[in-house]
């Protein structure tokens, strides 16, 4: 039997509307990365503080941590979910670094780190 949030969402924990920008379109051109067009979808996550354990996974691939949180999506189209694109929640831009996305979960669950140049999205 899998972990079920169903239910336990709004009731006890308190979700925020956010949204994820993916570039669908984008392409190499003499070796070059040329962005394409974006396509932004909306979603409602809760989000919860990341574990040391979560922490210390990120430290290991070299990134600096600027702010690290998990978030739960609890509403949207879970099924194009992916380490791909930026997420927008709380006024801030974060970056995917691990997903957990089973097809058979009514949710899906990713750790994201925020991004330090609000302006540009990840580098």
């Amino acid at each position: 039997m899998s972990l079920s949030m169903h239910g336990q969402i709004d009731g006890v924990f308190q979700s925020v509307p956010a949204s994820r920008t993916v570039d669908t379109t984008g392409d190499f051109i003499d070796g070059i990365w040329v962005p394409g067009t974006t396509a932004t979808s909306p979603y409602v996550v809760n989000i919860q503080p990341a574990t040391d354990r979560e922490v210390d996974f990120i430290r290991q691939g070299g990134e600096r941590i600027v702010d690290a949180r998990r978030i739960y999506i609890n509403e949207g189209d879970m099924q194009l979910i992916d380490q791909t694109g930026t997420w927008q929640f709380l006024g801030q831009q974060w970056k995917a670094v691990k997903v957990d996305n089973r097809y058979w979960r009514n949710y899906c669950k990713v750790i994201v780190s925020r991004i330090d140049d609000q302006d540009g999205g990840p580098a």
